[in-house]
């Protein structure tokens, strides 16, 4: 194999069977010391892989893949290449860019979901745990409720979210009257 460049973070490349991929970056396997490339798909779930570079970096195994015309198992992009403006590429790459956007928005979404949780779980006192309680009222759920009760050592028999909820206020109601500090 003749030498080649090590991949950059930020470069582009273009697998044999004609998927792009972006590097991340170059690591260190941490017992074999390897040098490994890390890369994004620039499709479908945006999968990572690693991979060591001598492998991402050598020849298509034409014995195995007759059909490929590509010398590499991954050829580097140019910014300026045809293949990256290609109005398919282009059409695909938006697509997916929008799959993503939107996987990243419902994510968000699930991160602004259990912030009553974390809240909950970060207050100091139980006054302050009852005052997240009531304030999220509306937005939480039957599972973040019982997480809450089992942060407190109780397990909350209600049958459905008000239950649970007026359940798990009386105890905090309880708690804020006979206890001084939260255990």
């Amino acid at each position: 194999m003749e030498d080649r460049e090590i991949p950059r973070p930020g470069e582009f490349y273009r697998h044999f069977k004609d998927k792009l991929y972006q590097i991340v970056t170059v690591a260190t396997h941490t017992e074999t010391e390897e040098k490994l490339v890390i890369y994004q798909a620039l499709y479908g779930d945006f999968q990572i892989y690693a991979r060591p570079v001598s492998m991402f970096l050598s020849e298509v195994d034409h014995k195995k893949y007759p059909e490929v015309k590509a010398k590499y198992r991954f050829e580097k992009l140019a910014m300026d290449s045809s293949a990256v403006k290609e109005k398919s590429n282009i059409h695909t790459w938006k697509s997916e860019e929008e799959k993503f956007s939107n996987k990243m928005n419902d994510r968000q979404d699930a991160e602004s979901s259990i912030k009553p949780l974390s809240a909950f779980l970060d207050a100091s006192d139980h006054q302050e745990k009852r005052n997240i309680l009531i304030q999220y009222k509306e937005d939480l759920t039957e599972v973040m409720l019982d997480s809450m009760g089992i942060s407190m050592d109780c397990v909350l028999n209600g049958k459905g979210k008000e239950e649970k909820f007026y359940e798990l206020d009386k105890i905090l109601q309880t708690k804020i009257q006979y206890e001084k500090k939260p255990r």
